[in-house]
């Protein structure tokens, strides 16, 4: 917490000059919820998520113009190697900034954060640049997958070519921040998401826009009686027997129940605190699909501001005609709508999957029920110093060489390594 008092925020939706120079300096876990909710920023940033970061060190900023108003914010994980005081800075889909008006001088915005990481010893600067920069209309994207695997579909006409993610690019590149995939030195994000878009539409208009066998699913499911309910914690044994019953049937490692359990607590807590300065707008429950009590599938869903997303979920092979998981999905999409959120986000999928995997057909599943696939600018790294990240890295891949082996060479089927 600052001692500092809050400094206003603005909440301009459309891009607008903002009086330089801009400087960053460290807020209230209240202050960055505050700005991310009005910016439109990620869960990834907000305190919930650095809670629930086991081993990671969290610092919130603030971005403030020549006025003194508060223009942008972002939570920093760190991690330090051991017994020394150089660490690795992450920023997971952030900072939130306004990233339209960022595109037009990026050195103005992004400067500061590396003279701040600098300033506390960071080797190495991560941040999972939130912008948009493609869109591809699902249908296309669908019949390339099912004839041609996933890594080709990019070469298919957008639907959305974002120039500001271009000029963002192009500075990125000119300023050695490396491209980096969902395997790099830390934890990753995924670049190329499914999201529905809800603005605007009703339940009827999203209805329409699944795919036929979707629709089918939903009625089966109205047929046999399929119920959805959303609880806390206390979900978290149901939901998690299910995701690994799903995790042995489809060949890939389960994270720990550990795992769900904090991030479980850590997003309740901040819903039963008001959201810590967000008004409610920050939740995370369990969706359960039941018929008569048997629990059919479960997932765990976060809301944040004007995004409802779904991060984990399991299914059972009993009654599988009553389409469970699509009974769950639609019901998630259909609250995330009368909360007034914009975006339904499926997360992330592994591009590279052909199309004779089993995991295309998640991926399908994904598309059908009406989602897009957007691709993100993405993880971008700055290395500070060659020294201390090289020996970041060695020790890194001594850890994730001893953990496969743990592991028995399995491999996860998620490339969202939320």
């Amino acid at each position: 917490m600052t001692e500092q008092s809050p400094a206003p925020v603005s909440t301009t939706d459309s891009p607008a000059p903002v009086a330089g120079p801009l400087t960053v300096r460290e807020i209230s876990a209240d202050e960055a919820v505050e700005t991310l909710l009005a910016l439109g920023g990620s869960f990834l940033q907000t305190p919930a998520w650095g809670r629930a970061k086991a081993g990671w060190r969290r610092t919130h900023l603030g971005w403030f113009d020549a006025s003194g108003l508060r223009v942008g914010a972002g939570l920093v994980l760190s991690r330090t190697i051991p017994r020394l005081s150089r660490s690795y800075a992450y920023l997971p889909e952030g900072p939130g900034l306004p990233w339209d008006v960022v595109s037009t001088d990026p050195a103005a915005w992004i400067d500061p954060l590396v003279d701040w990481a600098k300033a506390n010893k960071a080797f190495a600067l991560r941040l999972g640049y939130p912008v948009v920069s493609r869109i591809w209309d699902r249908e296309p994207v669908k019949k390339q997958v099912v004839e041609n695997g996933l890594l080709s579909f990019t070469s298919l006409p957008t639907a959305v070519d974002n120039p500001a993610a271009r000029r963002l690019e192009a500075w990125l590149d000119a300023n050695h921040w490396l491209p980096l995939g969902a395997d790099g030195v830390a934890v990753g994000q995924p670049r190329l998401l499914c999201v529905v878009d809800l603005r605007g539409r009703t339940d009827a208009e999203l209805l329409k826009g699944m795919n036929q066998q979707w629709r089918r699913n939903v009625k089966k499911s109205e047929k046999a009686g399929v119920q959805v309910r959303t609880v806390g914690p206390e979900g978290l044994d149901t939901f998690h027997a299910l995701y690994v019953e799903s995790a042995e049937r489809d060949n890939f490692l389960p994270r720990p129940k550990s795992y769900f359990d904090v991030m479980a607590r850590s997003f309740d807590s901040e819903r039963g605190e008001g959201g810590s300065g967000g008004g409610g707008a920050v939740s995370a429950r369990f969706y359960e699909a039941h018929v008569d009590g048997d629990v059919l599938a479960s997932a765990l869903m976060i809301r944040f501001g004007r995004t409802f997303s779904y991060l984990y979920g399991g299914s059972t092979e009993r009654n599988r005609d009553a389409r469970a998981s699509n009974a769950l999905q639609w019901q998630a999409m259909r609250d995330a709508a009368a909360a007034g959120c914009e975006a339904y986000d499926f997360r992330g999928f592994n591009t590279s999957l052909g199309a004779t995997s089993p995991l295309t057909g998640l991926l399908l599943f994904k598309l059908g029920a009406g989602a897009d696939v957007v691709e993100m600018v993405g993880e971008r790294e700055l290395v500070i110093s060659r020294f201390w990240h090289l020996a970041f890295e060695r020790a890194m891949a001594a850890r994730i060489a001893i953990n496969k082996r743990r592991k028995a060479a399995r491999a996860s089927a998620d490339s969202a390594d939320i």
